[in-house]
């Protein structure tokens, strides 16, 4: 069955376009179809039971949930310029254990919790 992006940001309460952008990048990481046309829309290439949370996040998120401060450092602060070499292998590890879980989780998991809390 075909959902189309209206009908999905809809039932999230948000912007189409937002769900198009999420769709185009979903698509490119091969996790949806989509179909052009009268009955078009879009669905799961796979089975939810074999895509992990781990493909979706890749596939949607730009960079590490921990984000660095962008802006530029104050040079004569030792504590501004030493701040990206201590927080870097934080963040990577942080990010790699985000990872680790989410590959452990399929996307039936939620849509089954989903279902059961809902009744539907």
């Amino acid at each position: 069955m075909y959902f189309s992006s209206t009908a999905i940001a809809a039932s999230v309460n948000t912007n189409p376009v937002f769900v198009r952008e999420l769709l185009r990048k979903l698509s490119k990481a091969k996790l949806v179809v989509t179909k052009e046309g009268k009955g078009g829309g879009v669905q799961l290439a796979r089975p939810a039971s074999a895509i992990n949370l781990a493909e979706i996040y890749q596939a949607v998120e730009e960079g590490p949930v921990l984000k660095h401060n962008t802006r530029s450092k104050d040079l004569c602060c030792p504590v501004s310029c030493g701040m990206d070499m201590v927080l870097d292998p934080v963040v990577s590890e942080v990010e790699s254990a985000l990872l680790d879980i989410l590959r452990e989780r399929k996307l039936c998991e939620l849509v089954n919790k989903i279902a059961d809390k809902t009744g539907k």
